[in-house]
């Protein structure tokens, strides 16, 4: 049988993007889709929180997030 059940880290994860996605994306996303413009700041901050970069192992300057 496979255990579906989530790590501390996966679910700290999951908690930190939908956050992320909530208080960062949410507010400004009508806007970007309205104007078609690209929202430099908010994948800035995506990248630099690990959540754009997270299938990156740590040996190549990623965080190493396990799935």
């Amino acid at each position: 049988m496979v255990d579906f059940t989530l790590t501390d880290e996966q679910r700290a994860l999951r908690e930190m993007a939908h956050d992320f996605a909530a208080n960062e994306i949410r507010p400004v996303a009508w806007e970007h889709d309205r104007d078609g413009s690209w929202p430099e700041p908010v994948l800035k901050k995506a990248w630099e929180l690990g959540l754009m970069n997270s299938h990156i192992p740590e040996e190549y300057g990623g965080p190493g997030v396990s799935y």
